[in-house]
């Protein structure tokens, strides 16, 4: 059954706001605890690692950073910078919203210009999202296992751990989507609209999270028709949740386009943004380009950064992998995907439950539009852009899991395959020197 839906916006209380539902007392809520001090451990240790190298896309991002903060780039190996002929204090790379640069240029301000100053804020937002997804099962789930299972899941996804310790966009723009949900959940819809408008700004994928939203209020709002409520209450709320939306965004795109990017006019650079993404076409698969179809499967993943090292003894000459980051998924994560879709789908059917509606919503949101995307305009796609709906699985998976009631040893052995695929794809082979 699902609860009502939220069609005020309510009047402003800091505590409210911000008043965190755990509870030592819990059970659960203590496993959660366990699980994210584990989880903050893990994306903290070795993260200035392997020493000076940047990981993956972390060669525009950080070298943006650079630019901004007026720091020497890095030169490639045809002994040029990224970013050629750029003027100092501006972000140079247009065709990405600016917001999750900036912060990462604020933290290399405060932390230094090294690992730890460019890669903090992506575990702080990785840490967000799953205390976010947490709090979010919390509010939407029927059965009390399903928070801490989906989390688990979520936790172990090797995906969201290397972006959650890397310096790229993608998992601030998850983070703010997931407190947007969070705060549409807790009847906190101004939140919940600012949320979704920085998702927006940290990447411009996240402009799915204001979908999200009114996909989700429009047919919880549609379940409760038989009461007798208005229309009229869904369009005021729409309205308001808009408007907030609309306003955050386009004021705080204003204000960071006009000092730090260059566009006195936000629309001049969401139309670069446009123009740029329409020319970006390939055939796919073709290198690390994968269509979406793809993804379910982990194939095309990417090597973000592959570390060979070489020993000698005895005259004997041995290599092995040091350090693997790896862009894909878990495959005990992945490979479910589609049952526990299908399963939502069809309890949705049954039962209007909130978990199935955002499960199918989200999951629709951030991935389906790939497809007509890559079909009709040959878009440029990877696995990584999958991320958006790792939650959404996580917790169509949790729910099956639990839903069915299957039996508890075959429910630990399932999480013993997660951990241990986790473990083998885990990026440090060899404890670096």
């Amino acid at each position: 059954m699902t609860t009502k839906a939220n069609t005020k916006i309510p009047s402003f209380n800091l505590s409210n706001y911000f008043h965190i539902d755990l509870s030592l007392r819990n059970l659960y809520d203590r496993m959660f605890l366990g699980l994210f001090i584990a989880d903050i451990i893990l994306r903290l240790i070795w993260l200035d690692k392997p020493a000076g190298s940047l990981i993956f896309d972390e060669w525009y991002y950080v070298n943006v950073a650079r630019v901004i903060l007026h720091l020497p780039q890095s030169v490639g190996a045809n002994g040029q910078p990224p970013y050629v002929n750029v003027p100092a204090g501006l972000d140079p790379n247009h065709e990405h919203l600016p917001l999750a640069k900036l912060l990462i240029a604020l933290s290399m301000w405060i932390l230094g210009n090294n690992g730890y100053g460019w890669r903090i804020p992506s575990v702080i937002f990785g840490s967000i999202s799953i205390l976010a997804f947490y709090l979010l099962m919390k509010r939407i789930s029927n059965e009390a296992i399903i928070p801490i299972l989906s989390t688990f899941l979520f936790s172990f996804d090797n995906l969201l751990f290397v972006h959650s310790r890397i310096a790229t966009l993608d998992i601030f723009s998850l983070g703010f989507m997931l407190l947007g949900l969070y705060w549409y959940f807790s009847g906190h819809s101004y939140l919940s609209a600012i949320g979704m408008a920085l998702s927006a700004l940290a990447k411009e994928t996240g402009i799915a999270g204001l979908g999200i939203i009114l996909v989700i209020h429009f047919a919880r709002f549609a379940n409760e028709r038989t009461q007798g409520r208005s229309w009229n209450e869904f369009f005021s709320w729409f309205e308001k949740y808009a408007l907030t939306y609309g306003v955050c965004f386009v004021l705080l795109l204003t204000i960071m386009d006009r000092y730090w990017v260059g566009f006195s006019n936000p629309l001049d650079h969401i139309r670069y943004i446009l123009n740029y993404s329409a020319a970006l076409t390939s055939t796919c698969p073709n290198g690390i380009i994968s269509c979406p179809w793809q993804w379910l499967l982990n194939q095309i993943t990417i090597p973000y950064l592959k570390v060979n090292v070489q020993q000698t003894a005895g005259g004997v000459s041995t290599s092995f992998v040091s350090v693997n980051f790896e862009g894909a998924m878990n495959p005990s994560i992945s490979f479910l995907t589609i049952p526990a879709l299908l399963y939502c789908s069809y309890n949705y059917y049954e039962r209007r439950d909130d978990l199935s509606l955002v499960s199918l919503v989200v999951s629709a949101a951030t991935f389906l539009p790939f497809f007509p995307a890559v079909i009709m305009g040959e878009r440029v796609t990877y696995l990584f852009y999958f991320l958006g709906a790792v939650p959404a699985v996580c917790g169509a998976i949790a729910y099956m899991i639990a839903d069915t009631k299957l039996p508890r040893v075959v429910v630990l052995f399932y999480l013993a395959v997660v951990v241990y695929i986790f473990v083998v794809m885990f990026p440090f082979q060899r404890i670096p020197t």
